[in-house]
């Protein structure tokens, strides 16, 4: 029986969320021996007796059972287990299922991680994450790959220090108002907010600017109705969820998402705007070069009658198993094997030369210390 390690928290303003996916995937998981893995909320990754209930995480310290430290052994597909300094266990791990939300956890700085440790892994890869956490790099590509999203700006808390002025003047002149103001590396719809008027402006970067260096602005596609469908990597083949259409206010907000109990509503969608949606979807995944499940979210606008493409996901909350008519414990299975087929390919590639570079080098410094003798 594999044995599957699911993170999940994190040093992140997702971390509520990313706890939730965890607690779904848990009740799913069938067939593996499974190792909770939590990353703390000051980044300290740990394990515990009862980490798959969630009243655990009402107040961690006070209703966590057993608390042991977490570390890898590099290079050997090994997580190292300690209590109070010293090794209890070591744990082979076939697979990490990675149910982390934004900073952190779904950027590649976990990915890098388990790579360096050899440890399979259920999501992107470093740089595909990377791409699809940026908000901004996402959009670039993109752009290239001529697939449409709302126009933008963008600039970094140096800048706006330096050139307020300008880029206030760029925002009201380039994008217009009303714009979408939001933190380039967040998810969730944290720190986001729609600006109608220029005195509040400035305040709504500000806020932004709590959550991130880095801000984007978009322009606003007013009355646009907004989609979401999921895509699955197997093999070679590329998979579509349903087509969901989100029904929300002026911004899907972090309450709409998470805090509010309502069934999931699937408005009336034409065959040829579903077709669309599922097509695009697929392009914008092999864009960003991802792998496992990746949530597309997407804005149409009626009047103009365009499809833009708002951002992916790569770390979709709840894995985006909702959108999905396949049983989650299948979808899970898919990850896991995914995961596993990805890293026994990465293995095969060459990652040594004998270049005789140091020897090469060897020889010269001596040769130098001769000559200066």
């Amino acid at each position: 029986m594999k044995n599957i390690a699911v993170i999940f928290g994190g040093a992140s303003v997702e971390h509520d969320i990313s706890v939730i996916t965890a607690m779904q995937v848990f009740k799913n998981l069938k067939n593996f021996n499974v190792l909770p893995v939590y990353i703390k909320p000051n980044g300290e990754f740990v394990t515990a007796d009862n980490l798959t209930s969630s009243q655990t995480f009402l107040n961690f310290s006070k209703y966590a059972k057993n608390v042991r430290e977490i570390s890898f052994e590099f290079g050997k597909q090994n997580l190292v287990i300690f209590k109070k300094n010293k090794i209890v266990k070591r744990e082979k791990i076939d697979c990490a299922l990675l149910c982390n939300h934004g900073h952190g956890g779904e950027d590649g700085c976990l990915q890098g991680l388990l790579e360096m440790a050899n440890i399979p892994y259920s999501s992107s890869n470093v740089l595909s994450s990377a791409l699809c956490m940026d908000k901004v790099l996402t959009k670039i590509i993109l752009k290239n790959a001529k697939i449409s999203t709302p126009a933008y700006l963008h600039f970094d808390i140096c800048e706006y220090k330096a050139k307020k002025l300008e880029i206030l003047k760029n925002i009201r002149d380039k994008i217009k108002l009303p714009c979408i103001i939001k933190p380039a590396n967040l998810g969730s719809s944290v720190g986001i907010s729609i600006c109608e008027d220029v005195a509040t402006l400035e305040k709504m970067i500000d806020e932004a600017l709590l959550y991130d260096n880095k801000i984007i602005v978009e322009e606003y596609i007013k009355n646009a109705r907004e989609f979401c469908c999921a895509v699955l990597k197997i093999g070679d083949k590329l998979f579509t969820s349903e087509v969901q259409e989100v029904k929300k206010g002026k911004i899907y907000s972090f309450s709409d998402k998470y805090l509010t109990e309502k069934d999931a509503e699937k408005g009336e969608i034409s065959t040829q705007l579903d077709k669309m949606i599922k097509k695009l979807a697929v392009q914008a995944y092999s864009a960003l070069m991802c792998d496992g499940v990746v949530r597309v979210d997407f804005l149409f606008s009626e009047k103009q009658e365009k499809l833009y493409v708002n951002e992916l996901n790569s770390i979709p909350g709840s894995l985006a198993f909702n959108l999905f008519k396949e049983p989650f414990a299948d979808l899970i299975e898919s990850l896991i094997n995914e995961g596993i087929n990805k890293n026994e390919k990465r293995a095969k590639l060459v990652y040594s030369f004998n270049s005789k570079a140091i020897e090469s080098y060897i020889n010269m410094t001596d040769h130098l210390k001769y000559k200066m003798c």
